[in-house]
């Protein structure tokens, strides 16, 4: 009996540990109610990319990121199909434009990037693509503002805040 104790308690001490261990997530809140609805572990070196249609040329527009040593978000490449009112005309240090037959894309931005406030539509086609899986966003909470940012919380608060978003997206359904 008195080892069985023993071994209960060392792996609820493991447990415990393991659970206070730090990661570094992408989560995806929705500001207005306060509330995350995503949450994606990473690691430095991750890519994805966020595409959006513009709300007045009406094109697709592809923004590339990465994270970095540092765990933060850089925005790498920029792709879109039209180049007038509202989409990127400016070039920072070291940028390429580059226009080709169907798009025009900006590369090399290298643009550290806080974190990101878009407006989400099912007709603007928000969609999120990590790992070749595609999210369409306003699948996560509607037609809303999001904000998807990095953050470093421990394996415990990961676990809950993944239930929590997936038990939030059910409940939607």
């Amino acid at each position: 009996m008195k080892k069985r104790n023993v071994f209960l308690l060392l792996f609820a001490a493991l447990a415990l540990v393991a659970g206070l261990f730090p990661v570094h997530v992408l989560q995806i809140e929705e500001p207005r109610k306060e509330r995350v609805v995503f949450v994606r572990s990473l690691e430095s070196g991750d890519r994805f990319s966020l595409m959006y249609r513009h709300s007045v040329e009406l094109c697709q527009v592809w923004d590339y990121f990465r994270i970095d040593g540092g765990y933060r978000l850089i925005l790498d490449e920029t792709v879109f199909g039209s180049s007038n009112t509202g989409l990127p005309s400016v070039l920072g240090v070291g940028e390429r434009f580059t226009r080709g037959e169907k798009a025009s894309r900006i590369s090399n931005m290298q643009r550290i990037i806080p974190a990101i406030e878009i407006w989400v539509k099912r007709s603007y086609d928000n969609t999120l693509e990590f790992d070749n899986r595609k999210i369409r966003l306003p699948d996560l909470a509607g037609d809303t503002l999001l904000r998807l940012r990095i953050r470093k919380i421990t394996l415990f608060e990961l676990a809950s805040t993944k239930m929590h978003s997936f038990f939030n997206r059910t409940l939607r359904r």
